[in-house]
């Protein structure tokens, strides 16, 4: 069936914060081709998509670390081939999104590969995708796997609808001027950053930008947590704002919609700043996938450093602290915040 004649859609897309919101202009350019689009995803990714207008059906699996066996979601399998798609399309070569795009009884059972997959995986595909430039941002190499199978649209961005509710939250919590950060090292110590080098960064940028509030936000994790609470006693000043637990997503993006800048490491939390169109400033290990990850364009400060363990596969560094991103000065990510601060902030 040729891309024309598709009118219902499943998007299989397992990912987390980050992948899905790389999703979302894909998902809004089929929509915008007149296709409803449902998406089979993760608890966290359902949060995000419930803010997405555009999305027809969520289907949850529930994966995390370890995630469960596939057939543990035969329910889910069974209800999916129920719906009998037009196609079902998988930007990510995983075993798992392999198995449950050829599993979903769609018409067209559609999959890139993004890299090493077993054979059974692909039993039931009716096509295969080669990967795409990894040099492009995720968000864009999803959109060349649609203009391969015959889209031809414009890239539509993201858009979001947030809850009044939370938009009100955020609005009293993060009074102008207000920086976000972020602690969230997407469930990796090696992507953390030292505490003591937070807390010199935020005085050093109080020295010279003093009316700055800041409202700091992790995974909610017990690790996570103790860093929040342990940099709020490092830091010891009333313009550091603490939030220990989990935010839900739609919570998460009314935050970052009212402040003026994100700061933050290599995790979903930044990938929803810049789809909310803040400028950022982020620190990130240098790794074979980086270039697609990190934000692009003037408003958006990436510090990269060298790791070792990304290049020969094992980790030099001592008690689970990256030794790379240690190497960045709390005087770099000052300087960079003040010079990525908006000078007209939008919100």
């Amino acid at each position: 069936m040729p891309f024309s004649d598709w009118k219902k859609v499943l998007l299989v897309d397992l990912g987390f914060l980050g992948d899905t919101v790389h999703s979302v202009p894909a998902i809004r350019a089929l929509s915008l081709a007149g296709i409803r689009v449902d998406v089979m995803t993760t608890p966290v990714g359902a949060e995000i998509l419930s803010l997405v207008p555009e999305v027809g059906k969520a289907w949850v699996v529930p994966l995390g670390k370890p995630s469960p066996p596939p057939w543990k979601n035969l329910g889910t399998i069974l209800a999916i081939r129920k719906e009998k798609y037009d196609a079902a399309v998988t930007w990510v070569g995983s075993d798992r999104n392999l198995f449950c795009a050829a599993a979903s009884g769609a018409q067209e059972r559609i999959a890139h590969l993004t890299g090493r997959n077993a054979c059974l995986a692909r039993w039931g595909l009716t096509q295969t995708l080669g990967p795409r430039d990894r040099a492009l941002p995720v968000f864009e190499q999803r959109l060349s796997v649609l203009r391969q199978l015959g889209w031809t649209g414009r890239d539509p961005g993201w858009a979001w609808t947030i809850p009044a509710k939370d938009q009100t939250w955020a609005r009293d919590l993060a009074k102008s001027p207000a920086l976000h950060l972020s602690v969230n090292a997407a469930s990796s110590p090696l992507n953390e950053w030292p505490l003591d080098d937070w807390a010199s960064a935020l005085r050093q940028i109080w020295n010279v930008f003093p009316e700055i509030q800041v409202v700091a936000t992790g995974a909610g994790t017990e690790r996570e947590s103790a860093r929040l609470g342990d940099l709020h006693a490092l830091v010891n000043d009333a313009r550091l704002k603490i939030l220990p637990d989990r935010l839900s997503v739609s919570r998460l993006a009314a935050l970052l919609q009212f402040a003026d800048l994100h700061l933050g490491l290599d995790s979903g939390v930044l990938h929803l700043a810049v789809a909310m169109g803040k400028p950022t400033v982020s620190l990130f290990r240098e790794s074979v996938g980086r270039p697609g990850w990190a934000p692009r364009g003037e408003r958006h400060r990436v510090m990269v450093r060298p790791c070792p363990c990304q290049s020969s596969g094992r980790s030099d560094c001592d008690g689970s602290r990256s030794k790379c991103l240690a190497e960045i000065h709390p005087s770099q990510v000052a300087e960079a915040v003040l010079g990525a601060w908006p000078s007209n902030p939008s919100r």
